[in-house]
């Protein structure tokens, strides 16, 4: 304690030095090894109140002695080895501004039985170890700006939500993910997925898509799909039903079923839509295959073309002639 200019002695031996600013009780650190000195700067624990004291000040001089008194934030905020570390320890007046400063070198136990409340201006926690809050009642975290959670290099980052017997729900304006490696998403119930705008992805690998039941897409508007070349394997039965119409665009189109390879010319004739058999006539000098081979049995199909070349030089369709509504569209460039 201080013992300078008047001084009101207690009689447990307490001195308090009302010329200060200040008043502090302060507790040496007690000597670890046999014929030490404790050199009354080594903090056992100290409780000061006011601006700062001289005990501060001495500290100031030995870094070690002074992170012993100060939490390494306040020391970094002022700028290391800076006179303001203890200047400013009580406030950001080193005239009129009053502070708390409580350090110890062991336990800080605080404990209320009904209610504890803390109001500050910044706040910074750092804990040096492990950090738990338990918490028996429910959580509610609020901020008016920018919220953040950040886990160690190559840490983990877990919200758990009831060890998954609980729901987590997630709103938001707008949503950005980035993941650096892989994403994996396991879904044990049903999963529905709404999306109100367009809907683009895209795939730079190979994408695959298995379905160990029925699988059903419905197109209301239609459906365009480009493609360098496509395969589509139906092990079991193909059933295609178009109420209006199909149109083709192929430089070469070729059907296959079991053994039996045809060639069909045919008119079609649906209510809106008429086609002259003389406009569908495929020519065989048009859709010449020259040197192909081909192989059909129970499990390989192979078709090799060395060549297939269509020309396209004149097609005319007058407006009262086709009359088609195309319900679904499908193009392989």
């Amino acid at each position: 304690m201080v013992s300078d200019g008047n001084t009101n002695e207690s009689g447990s031996g307490s001195k308090i030095d009302y010329n200060t600013k200040h008043v502090y009780f302060y507790l040496p650190k007690v000597p670890t090894e046999d014929g030490e000195v404790a050199d009354n700067i080594d903090l056992g624990a100290i409780l000061r109140l006011g601006g700062y004291c001289d005990l501060e000040q001495q500290a100031h001089k030995i870094p070690a002695d002074e992170k012993h008194y100060y939490p390494q934030k306040h020391i970094e905020s002022q700028g290391s080895g800076n006179e303001n570390i203890f200047k400013k320890s009580a406030g950001s007046s080193t005239d009129s501004s009053h502070g708390i400063l409580m350090a110890c070198d062991g336990h800080f136990l605080l404990k209320a039985a009904e209610k504890m409340f803390v109001e500050t201006g910044d706040h910074h926690l750092q804990v040096n170890g492990d950090y738990e809050h338990d918490t028996t009642g429910s959580v509610n975290v609020q901020s008016g700006d920018i919220m953040k959670f950040k886990s160690g290099t190559n840490k983990t980052l877990t919200l758990n939500a009831g060890d998954k017997t609980g729901d987590m729900e997630l709103l938001a304006n707008n949503k950005t993910e980035t993941v650096q490696g892989d994403s994996n998403d396991n879904t044990s119930g049903n999963k529905s997925e709404t999306t109100k705008g367009n809907h683009t992805l895209t795939t730079w690998g190979l994408t695959m898509t298995y379905s160990l039941d029925v699988a059903y897409s419905a197109f209301a508007a239609g459906q365009i799909v480009t493609s360098s070349w496509g395969l589509q394997l139906y092990l079991a039965t193909l059933v295609k039903v178009y109420p209006v119409s199909e149109v083709v665009l192929a430089g070469m189109r070729f059907q296959a079923t079991g053994l039996n390879v045809a060639s069909v010319q045919s008119q079609v004739g649906y209510k809106a839509l008429s086609v002259e058999s003389r406009m569908a006539n495929l020519r065989s000098d048009l859709t010449s295959m020259d040197a192909i081979e081909m192989r059909i049995s129970q499990a390989d199909l192979d078709a090799n073309a060395t060549a297939v070349a269509t020309n396209m030089r004149e097609a005319n369709l007058e407006q009262g002639e086709v009359d088609a509504k195309v319900k679904q569209l499908v193009v392989f460039v």
